[in-house]
């Protein structure tokens, strides 16, 4: 197989597995949010409120995808969404008080579920990864924005 096939075949699978892992640990920890919705909440826990559509650009994720998101933890009560007074056409997602009571324990708990994936691989062996991941990354916005 040739190697760059054979790279994103297992980028692939391994996302696949983190997901599918994290939401079942998510789950037996007792902490009812599915992986995007946690990432999402992280997001806030670490940089505050924002809008929907800094939201989507942090995830990566379109807008109509966040918007999904942000509607299943507006019904968990976990956000609520405040509209901009300078354009009424954007949002600004809030955490509630709810949400800010979990950030202690459940964010030590994904923390945990990470280091559980990521065992027996040293930092220096996580850096040149991550590394890597993130030129892949930046060859993916050129071509992508090559297209637009």
């Amino acid at each position: 197989m040739l190697l760059s096939k054979e790279v994103t075949v297992e980028l692939h699978l391994t996302g696949h597995k983190i997901k599918r892992y994290f939401a079942s640990m998510l789950k037996q920890q007792n902490i009812p949010l599915t992986p995007e919705q946690f990432m999402l909440i992280d997001i806030l826990w670490n940089q505050g409120e924002m809008s929907q559509q800094q939201l989507a650009a942090h995830m990566q994720k379109d807008k109509n995808s966040v918007t999904m998101l942000v509607d299943g933890l507006e019904q968990k009560g976990l956000i609520v969404r405040k509209q901009n007074a300078h354009d009424r056409r954007s949002n600004t997602m809030i955490l509630t008080d709810k949400a800010h009571a979990m950030k202690e324990e459940d964010k030590q708990k994904g923390i945990s579920i990470l280091d559980t994936i990521l065992s027996g691989i040293d930092e220096e062996e996580l850096q040149s990864f991550l590394g890597t991941l993130r030129k892949l990354n930046r060859n993916m916005d050129i071509v992508i924005n090559s297209e637009e």
